[in-house]
């Protein structure tokens, strides 16, 4: 185990993670029980209890999440140059009446 792996259970079982820079060993666990609360919830609403099968459907859900996330800060980026664009168009009409 790299000295900077992260070792947590899920469900039971140990599992090493590998380290993820930035993230200390407190975010690391709170992502482990997203995890996990992930896996329960599935379990739950779905009737699934083939572990491989669960960790598969949570992965799918993280994804989308991450998709979803992806796309409105794609869209928000969009946005904001547009908004910059017209303030600097602005800004160059306003200086150049100036003149």
């Amino acid at each position: 185990m790299n000295n900077n792996d992260f070792e947590a259970k899920v469900r039971g079982r140990p599992i090493k993670f590998p380290a993820v820079d930035g993230l200390s060993e407190l975010e690391l666990g709170t992502i482990v029980n997203q995890i996990t609360d992930e896996m329960k919830k599935i379990e739950e609403e779905l009737g699934v209890v083939d572990t491989s099968k669960v960790a598969i459907i949570a992965a799918y859900s993280f994804a989308a999440q991450l998709y979803n996330l992806k796309q409105k800060s794609d869209l928000n980026r969009e946005a904001d140059t547009r908004k910059v664009e017209e303030m600097v168009s602005r800004l160059e009409t306003t200086l150049g009446d100036g003149d």
